[in-house]
């Protein structure tokens, strides 16, 4: 026995050790993408520059869109680490990965050891999972506190221990300070619905609702209480604009273009963001309503109910967040990923019980034995042997063997053959790719993508066929190695979505004086990356007494540089309107032609999120007179200098 639990827990340890350099696996390796990393990762920067936890600034600036809570865990992981793509990005990966050990805990408590490591294992793979952990979004975080409040909430039914209590409130309440008021919708409504479905009231008192409510309160009252003070009109603003505007797409400016998608666009890439675990989605649906009607039945153990209710809360936090915002003009692509976690467990919990015993051997004291048969669905299948009263129970090993599984190993066949098949037709695909991406690198890495997901799928395929219980392994596995591939594609990608090569290649050949000017965007946080770059790796006694000019911010005895932003671009180009003064980065076409037409250096950036076949916005539409060569031509990224650039320029960095 001591050697079993020994093993246990290294495999459990292992597994989630693995998880987590899948998670963190190359986050420091590339630039940070445009508009949403630069914006997250200037924000927690000029936190801990300005020593400001209760406003967040960007650009020198309040910028309110969003509560405090990832801007706080980047500023503190910063300060740590340094000015790193690694510490910006450190904080949602290690969210990922806490919402795995999560994952892995639930599903261990619903359908045993096996199922939760299936389960770490399958969310560590999944496609939506991995890119979110590997890109500053709030999304990651905030489905990881979901379904931690899903959880605790699950076990204050049953075991109302203070932990379990405290758990689901204090969770709710950093959904709160992570997204604003839809971070508590999700939980909430799961919860009633389950009111509802059990028509069982007393569910408020063993949660302790009031106290709850309260203890919510006290955790994100005062960050709300402290930012009206500081910027009065705030809680409007945030309110009305930030929730109810955006929800129904009235949202000015309507700076989220770029990432809004159509009702069937979002239930096809929630489909991607579960790849590959989607493939069995008809079967967990069937398996998990299954699982939740023996919990209603007459006979139903405690037990029974508990596992019923758990079901109830995954399957609700796996569809609000894809039903509710379906009907919106307004949803995102990456408005699902706080799907992805409950589904997996659902989808662990199938497939276990596809190997799990479906007949028990049951012999009371004194009487003949009998077998039970529970492979129907109407059956009570005990989660614990042990609790046969009066009785000996021995396992009959029968892998209940059905079409469906055929099928599924018929499609993984189809699947694998059809990864190598692309290999022929890589050349084409990657002629459709954006010119700075047309390489024989990635030619490469698309073949080797291919033929390790055909390799995946035709091993899994295999494995189906001859009723494996690892049958998963092979593409667990393979995904990984793929991913290896993919994180050198986020590496090659930098420079159609990161402005880092381009400022520091521009930056090595100007002065610490010159003043940049970024032409503005849908999203303004795409000049948050420009001010990361430019302060990157600068001391504070390079940023002393130049507060004088324009380009520059002292605050705390701290000095960092700042874009100015054009703030008459154009109709794609509107800044957002926070409670207060009006930005002082933003600037007029006038006062960019002055600051282009005086003696110091000037750098204009155009706008890489134009839409490219919009002929009324032209990449010339906001040149300053006089810009006529670019200095650096990357995609839609073009770097103009002025004279005075252009003469430091070529005495610093001579061709």
């Amino acid at each position: 026995m001591r050697f079993t639990i020994k093993n246990l827990y290294w495999v459990d340890i292992s597994i989630l050790l693995l998880a987590l350099i899948v998670t963190l696996l190359g986050i420091g390796s590339y630039g940070l993408y445009e508009p949403h990393e630069g914006h997250f990762a200037m924000v927690g920067q000029e936190m801990l520059w300005r020593h400001d936890w209760v406003t967040p600034h960007l650009n020198g600036s309040p910028y309110l869109n969003k509560p405090p809570l990832l801007y706080w865990l980047i500023a503190l992981t910063t300060g740590i680490f340094g000015s790193t793509e690694f510490a910006a990005r450190l904080p949602i990966g290690l969210a990922g990965w806490i919402g795995i050990v999560i994952t892995w805990k639930w599903t261990r408590e619903l359908w045993g050891i096996d199922s939760s490591r299936v389960a770490a294992l399958m969310l560590s793979v999944t496609l939506g999972w991995f890119i979110f952990t590997h890109q500053i979004l709030i999304d990651v975080l905030l489905a990881t506190l979901l379904v931690s409040s899903n959880y605790f909430l699950w076990r204050s039914l049953y075991q109302p221990h203070r932990l379990n209590w405290l758990g689901t409130y204090i969770s709710l309440a950093l959904c709160v300070l992570t997204k604003g008021l839809i971070g508590v919708v999700f939980p909430l409504l799961g919860c009633l619905g389950l009111i509802i479905v059990r028509r069982d009231f007393k569910i408020l008192g063993r949660i302790k609702i009031y106290q709850g409510l309260l203890l919510m309160l006290a955790i994100i009252l005062p960050w709300f209480i402290a930012v009206e003070r500081a910027n009065p009109g705030f809680w409007h603003y945030f309110i009305v604009n930030e929730h109810f505007d955006r929800l129904l797409d009235r949202r000015y400016p309507p700076d989220y273009e770029v990432s809004k998608i159509s009702a069937v666009g979002y239930l096809a890439i929630t489909a991607c963001w579960c790849f590959p675990w989607v493939l069995f989605l008809s079967s967990v649906i069937k398996s998990a309503t299954q699982e939740w009607q023996r919990g209603f039945l007459a006979n139903a153990s405690l037990l029974d109910r508990k596992n019923s209710d758990g079901i109830f809360l995954l399957a609700s936090a796996a569809i609000l967040p894809i039903i509710l915002f379906l009907p919106l003009s307004s949803r995102l692509i990456y408005y699902s990923i706080p799907a992805i976690p409950p589904y997996i467990i659902l989808c662990a919990g199938w497939w276990s019980k596809r190997y799990r015993p479906t007949k028990i051997k049951v012999q009371s004291l004194g009487t003949s034995s009998t077998f039970v048969d529970y492979s129907t669905s109407n059956a009570v299948y005990p989660a614990a042997i042990c609790t046969v009263c009066k009785s000996s129970a021995q396992v009959a090993n029968q892998v209940l063997s059905t079409k469906t599984v055929d099928l599924y190993g018929a499609i993984a066949l189809i699947l694998g053959v059809t990864c190598y098949g692309l290999i022929a037709f890589s050349p084409d695909v990657v002629n459709l790719l954006p010119k700075l991406l047309q390489t024989a690198e990635i030619s490469r890495l698309m073949m080797i993508v291919a033929i390790a997901l055909g390799t995946g799928w035709l091993a899994s395929g295999v494995a189906m066929l001859k009723r494996s219980s690892w049958a998963w392994l092979p593409l667990v596995i393979v995904l990984m190695l793929t991913y290896l591939a993919t994180i050198r594609g986020f590496v090659i990608y930098q420079d159609i979505r990161s402005s880092k090569n381009l400022v520091q290649q521009a930056n090595s050949c100007l002065s610490i004086d010159t003043l940049w000017i970024y032409e503005g965007s849908r999203e303004i946080g795409a000049a948050g990356a420009i001010g990361y770059y430019l302060n990157q790796g600068k001391t504070k006694a390079d940023r002393q007494n130049r507060a004088d000019r324009s380009g520059w911010t002292t605050v705390a005895n701290s000095t960092y540089r700042t874009v100015l932003i054009l703030a008459d671009g154009g109709k794609n180009r509107i800044p957002p309107e926070f409670p207060g003064s009006s930005p002082e980065y933003l600037i007029t076409q006038t006062e960019l032609q002055t600051y282009w037409d005086s003696d110091r250096p000037v750098v204009f950036l155009t706008d890489f999120l134009r839409q490219p076949n919009d002929s009324s916005d032209p990449l010339s539409l906001n040149l300053p007179q006089g810009a006529s060569q670019a200095y650096i031509i990357n995609g839609q990224r073009q770097l103009y200098l002025n004279q005075a650039a252009t003469k430091l320029a070529q005495n610093q960095c001579p061709k």
